[in-house]
C-alpha cells in the first residue's frame, strides 16, 4: 500500500498549522464541528465524466460512471481506520449519467461544478441531486462551505456559462451574486484550519492560457491566499497526473482525473489524512493504461 508523504522541498505532503477550533457546521451529513483529537480521512476525486464512454486502452474499466464507482469499490478496500469520513469531487460530473447509480455510493459527496455542467439543465440537475450543499428554490447556491471536526471546507464555484474552460469567480450561471465577497468572508473567518476546493486551478505564472483561471481572477485569488493562507487547495479539470505547488504557505493539488488522463496516464484520487498539526495525502491509483501496465 502506497506510503503517505510528508514534507520537504521537493515532495510534499505535510503542511504545520495550529490546532482546530470548532465552528458551527453547515451540513448534518458533516459529523460535529468539534476539533479531531484523533487523524480522519478524507478523499478528493477529481473529473469523473460519468456519461462517457470506455477509452481505448483502458476498456477493462468501464465508462465513466463505472470507473467513479469504482474508487468507492477501493475506499472500501482500505483498513478501517483509513476508512474516508466523505469525499471531495471537483467537478466535470455529468450529474445526468450519475444519477440513476448515486444510491449505490454510501460515502457522503461534497462536489462542485466544472466545465461540464455549464448549462442551466446540467447545473440544475447537479443542484437538484445534492441540495444539502446547493440548496434549493431562491436559496440555491453554487457555494457553500461546511466544518467538519474543526476544519472548514469551502466548495468554490469557478466553472461559469457554456462550457468555458477558463475560469471566473463570477458568471451569469453562478448563483448567487457575490461569490467574491462570501470567498474573503470565509478565507478571514475564524476556524483556523481551512480547505479549498474547485473546478479550474489558478494561473501561477500570471500567463493567460486556455485550462486556468483567467488572469485577472487567478490574480486577486492568488493574492487572497497568500494573505489568508488556508492550509490545502484541492483542483481538478488538467487532465494531468497529480502536482502539487505551493502559493506562499498554501499547499495546492492539481487532482488526476478518476476517468481519463492526457498521455493515457494512470487514473484514481486523493486520500487524505487530517492529524492534528498536518494534512497528507496520497494517491490510490484505480487503473492503468493497457499500453503502461
Amino acid at each position: 500500500m502506497e506510503a503517505f508523504h510528508f514534507p520537504n522541498r521537493r515532495q510534499f505532503m505535510g503542511i504545520a498549522a495550529g490546532s482546530a477550533l470548532g465552528a458551527s457546521m453547515l451540513l448534518a451529513e458533516a459529523s460535529d464541528d468539534a476539533p479531531a483529537r484523533e487523524p480522519f480521512y478524507f478523499a478528493v476525486i477529481a473529473d469523473p465524466h460519468c456519461a462517457e464512454g470506455p477509452k481505448a486502452g483502458m476498456e477493462a474499466y468501464g465508462n465513466g460512471v463505472e470507473k467513479f464507482l469504482r474508487c468507492f469499490d477501493r475506499m472500501k478496500e482500505l483498513p478501517k481506520e483509513e476508512q474516508p469520513d466523505f469525499a471531495l469531487v471537483a467537478g466535470d460530473i455529468h450529474p445526468e449519467a450519475l444519477a440513476p447509480h448515486l444510491d449505490k455510493i454510501t460515502l457522503p459527496l461534497h462536489v462542485v461544478a466544472g466545465n461540464h455542467e455549464g448549462s442551466e439543465e446540467t447545473r440544475g440537475r447537479l443542484r437538484a441531486m445534492f441540495p444539502q450543499d446547493f440548496g434549493s428554490g431562491d436559496g440555491v447556491r453554487d457555494y457553500y462551505a461546511f466544518t467538519h471536526k474543526g476544519v472548514r471546507f469551502i466548495a468554490v464555484c469557478d466553472a461559469g456559462a457554456g462550457g468555458d474552460h477558463i475560469g471566473h469567480f463570477s458568471s451569469e450561471l453562478i448563483e448567487p451574486h457575490g461569490q467574491c465577497d462570501w470567498l474573503e468572508k470565509e478565507l478571514r473567518g475564524p476556524e483556523p484550519r481551512k480547505v479549498l476546493f474547485a473546478h479550474i486551478p489558478p494561473a501561477l505564472d500570471d500567463v493567460e492560457r486556455n485550462m486556468y483561471m483567467g488572469r485577472n481572477d487567478s490574480r486577486w485569488f492568488l493574492e487572497l491566499v497568500r494573505q489568508t493562507k488556508p492550509e490545502m487547495l484541492f483542483f481538478g479539470h488538467l487532465h494531468h497526473p497529480t502536482e502539487e505547488n505551493r502559493i506562499g504557505d498554501t499547499q495546492s493539488i492539481n487532482v488526476r482525473s478518476c476517468c481519463w488522463n492526457f498521455k493515457n496516464e494512470p487514473i484514481g484520487f486523493l486520500l487524505v489524512r487530517v492529524c492534528v498539526n498536518r494534512m497528507e495525502f496520497r494517491e490510490v491509483i484505480t487503473g492503468t493504461c493497457a499500453d503502461k501496465q
